[in-house]
């Protein structure tokens, strides 16, 4: 023990009077704010290969885990005062806070609504300012499990490197409101990465001394808490107890410890242990809620034996849900690699089973039936798995993601001469300065299905002509960046096929006149032209806007999602 304390003495000494500056060595902390559970992981920037840490210990829990509930309470009595995760709470907590954070995602039919919405209305809060709140909450609690391992002086002049996992098919203003999230939680710069992306950079990472070849293929099934997994399977097991006992018995029911005990031991025994063998049983129990017997639907004593139907219809339609989706992605990487003449072209490895619902062995079972010739495997320390793989993502690696899909066509509509063949039909303005009529077209430059390389820049040129007599307020353009989600990109804008991603507002009052071109134009008066490229960097989850002129970066472009 003498040994180990002067060790760290040393430590402290070698770190005392340097600045976070000067410092070189670095800690990366990532954070899975998840639909249900949220979980932080962290390590070291340091030479070889990085010892990888969930945070196990949470405030309100006697027993260790790398999750944590995503559910924050605000106490009545004082409005800046919340109690998080597994604590105690005075009243109902607020859950499903990140689904509030992208509205515009579509629910499965067979989802009951959530009650989250109604819930922050009721808290008089935005959604981004309760999301904050947990953010800041977990990450604090964080930071003060890491100072325990090491010691603070070190921590303190360590460079932090914070990043953030999102849902593949969140928008980009989900994304930006995320951002705006961890901003007021104090937590600045942060990266974000996708939840697949963190997924595949884990399973690799655990799959480097096995064997792995290069031109192998895996396919990755993220089933967290939110659509496709635990929050969907909480919420019918809900449903099917208010249609046991009956509207009247679960409006009392709702609101007993009983309750809230007996969903729990849903989530925690009955979810991942459940088979789908004919001779299962489970009993579930409601203590001292005094529910009235019906032997019938198998409820007495308040407890309720569910027979495997009685669970089936819990399970069966996320699972459909879930076997479909990996379905598409197994035959998406059999017809590329066939388009691309791989040697393995038919051959995939392994599906990989992550988030919490991934252990559900109903779910590999079902899976292991309908791809019979693919390996379902089910990592070690799945639920950690996006955590884990976010923080290797800011860390130097052999495994790196080189490429993503795009899911959308990304565009600008212009003004381009009126064109018979490809225009008819079409709206047009006459131009007098160029003596031509003109009409909006879209200009394609990311298409849906398109690889996208990492640290790939893509420029979008404008073109816009001022009066001889311009303002300043004249060179602050701004444009909408549009998407579509059509398998075939629209020819025209339509508020049918079309949809604004951002606005993007550039100011160009500080660039040399000498970058405008005086002109005459057709109606004989002085213009002045000017071209720019709108320049798109793609990094990570985010796409990042800068501007250029003659191919030198003139400055930002603000993205305004609201």
């Amino acid at each position: 023990m003498r040994g180990s304390g002067t060790a760290m003495d040393k430590m402290v000494q070698a770190v005392k009077g340097l600045t976070v500056n000067e410092a070189e060595d670095q800690i990366v902390i990532a954070l899975d704010f998840g639909t249900t559970f949220s979980g932080i992981a962290y390590a070291f920037a340091k030479g070889g290969k990085p010892d990888l840490v969930s945070v196990m210990d949470w405030p309100g829990t006697s027993f260790k885990q790398p999750k944590i509930p995503t559910v924050i309470c605000y106490d009545p009595d004082n409005k800046d005062g919340f109690t998080w995760g597994a604590q105690k709470h005075k009243t109902k907590a607020v859950a499903g806070v990140k689904l509030l954070l992208d509205p515009d995602q579509p629910r499965p039919l067979y989802l009951p609504e959530s009650t989250a919405k109604v819930d922050i209305k009721r808290l008089g809060k935005p959604a981004v300012d309760v999301a904050a709140d947990y953010i800041e909450a977990i990450y604090k609690h964080a930071l003060e499990k890491i100072e325990g391992k090491v010691p603070a002086e070190y921590l303190r002049i360590c460079q932090k490197q914070f990043v953030l996992s999102v849902p593949a098919v969140w928008s980009d203003k989900a994304k930006d409101t995320t951002l705006k999230a961890a901003k007021k939680a104090g937590i600045h710069p942060i990266t974000l990465i996708k939840e697949p992306e963190a997924a595949a950079l884990y399973t690799l990472h655990t799959m480097v001394d096995r064997s792995l070849t290069v031109g192998d293929a895996l396919v990755i099934c993220d089933a967290g808490g939110g659509m496709a997994g635990s929050l969907g399977l909480n919420q019918r097991f809900v449903q099917a107890v208010k249609e046991l006992v009956g509207e009247d018995a679960y409006y009392h029911l709702r609101k007993t410890k009983g309750f809230e005990l007996a969903t729990k031991q849903f989530d925690q025994s009955i979810k991942t242990s459940f088979r789908g063998d004919p001779d299962e049983d489970y009993y579930v129990n409601f203590p001292m809620a005094d529910l009235e017997d019906d032997p019938f639907n198998g409820l007495q004593s308040n407890t309720w034996n569910m027979k495997v139907d009685d669970v089936k219809v819990i399970f069966d339609p996320l699972i459909s849900d879930i076997e479909r989706l990996v379905s598409e992605q197994v035959n998406l990487v059999r017809v590329k690699r066939m388009q691309e003449r791989h040697a393995k072209e038919n051959e995939i490895k392994a599906i990989f089973l992550v988030g919490g619902f991934g252990a559900s062995e109903y779910l590999k079972i079902r899976l292991e039936k309908i791809h019979p010739d693919i390996q379902i495997i089910q990592p070690h320390d799945a639920w950690s798995a996006i955590a884990k793989g976010a923080v290797l993502s800011c860390l130097p690696q052999k495994a790196v993601i080189v490429s993503t899909q795009a899911t959308k066509h990304y565009g600008v509509s212009a003004r381009p001469p009126y064109d018979n063949k490809i225009d008819k039909g079409q709206w047009k303005v006459y131009d007098s300065s160029t003596g031509v009529y003109r009409t909006d077209r879209m200009t394609w430059y990311i298409h849906q299905g398109e690889d996208l390389k990492r640290n790939q820049t893509l420029r979008f040129g404008f073109y816009y002509r001022l009066p001889s007599s311009y303002s300043p307020s004249d060179l602050i353009f701004t444009n909408k960046l549009l998407q579509s989600e059509n398998n075939i990109a629209p020819i025209h804008p339509s508020p049918n096929s079309t949809k604004t991603n951002c606005i993007l507002t550039t100011d160009l009052r500080d660039i040399n006149k000498s970058c405008l071109k005086r002109v005459m134009g057709l109606d004989r008066k002085e213009y002045w032209d000017l071209d720019y490229d709108l320049v798109v960097s793609i990094n990570d989850a985010v796409m990042k806007f800068s501007f250029e002129i003659e191919g030198k970066e003139m400055g930002a472009v603000e993205a305004s999602y609201d």
